[in-house]
């Protein structure tokens, strides 16, 4: 959803090295580290199904790329994403998008759970419901002392579905239950002591942070990081039949029907 309380934001990353189907997610790899850039920042990176589907090859080009180590995901015009735009799930005639929206959605999620590599979050301002998700799915986040992350599906009646499998995936129910079944917004202390963010910095260093530790992180030997995130990956992979949490998460969303949230 857009936030009414969402700061206005300005120019993003003007360009990007590698050509991408759309500019509303720009792609720049430079000396190992592939940084990600959700490009709208006039609608404060609010979602949308093309938004998505690029989101999702952006993703899906890093993870064919062996030169790269690690990537960092942020937001253009310093702030993340105020998830999904209800302006254009809402508009009348719908959008031509709409009816493959949740599809692209799950998409994203996926490619982003598929990333080889380490993922670097620079959580600016705010991530909202849909955006938050994204801030989640991060393997490391760094986050602004007065940034808020906030799951707010609650307080709309929607089920808050890749927030869920994000959480579930990482931390432990209680922590799921404190920020799906309030609904409020976390600060960055607040993150931090729930063990979703790695760093806490002032506002305005978030970004330069955030880019500090995908360059360190890109700096270890060849292949380290990717290395790392395979093994951890396979110690804590479910047994046959186990859960697919991104996969769960899309059921949901699919027993929902087509995706129009209202205002709360």
């Amino acid at each position: 959803m857009t936030h009414p309380e969402a700061p206005d934001q300005t120019d993003g990353d003007p360009s990007s090295s590698i050509q991408t189907p759309s500019e509303l997610v720009l792609l720049e790899v430079v000396d190992g580290l592939a940084t990600i850039v959700l490009n709208r920042p006039e609608r404060k990176n609010a979602l949308i199904g093309p938004l998505s589907d690029a989101l999702a090859a952006a993703f899906t080009t890093v993870a064919d790329l062996d030169d790269v180590g690690v990537v960092l995901l942020h937001g253009a015009g310093g702030g993340f994403c105020s998830g999904l735009d209800l302006k254009e799930y809402g508009a009348e005639p719908p959008p031509d998008w709409l009816p493959t929206a949740s599809a692209s959605l799950v998409s994203a999620h996926r490619a982003i759970a598929d990333c080889p590599v380490p993922v670097v979050g620079a959580l600016e301002r705010f991530a909202i419901n849909g955006g938050a998700a994204f801030a989640l799915a991060c393997d490391l986040l760094v986050v602004g002392r007065e940034a808020f992350l906030q799951v707010g599906e609650v307080r709309q009646g929607m089920p808050a579905a890749m927030n869920l499998a994000w959480l579930l995936e990482r931390h432990p129910l209680l922590v799921a239950h404190q920020l799906t079944l309030t609904g409020r917004r976390f600060t960055g202390p607040e993150l931090q002591r729930l063990g979703i963010a790695l760093d806490v910095v002032p506002d305005d260093e978030v970004l330069a942070s955030a880019r500090n530790l995908a360059r360190e992180l890109a700096g270890f030997p060849t292949g380290a990081g990717r290395t790392m995130k395979a093994h951890a990956a396979a110690m804590v992979a479910p047994e046959v039949g186990g859960v697919d949490r991104i996969g769960r998460g899309a059921a949901l969303l699919a027993a929902g029907g087509r995706l129009r949230p209202g205002r709360a």
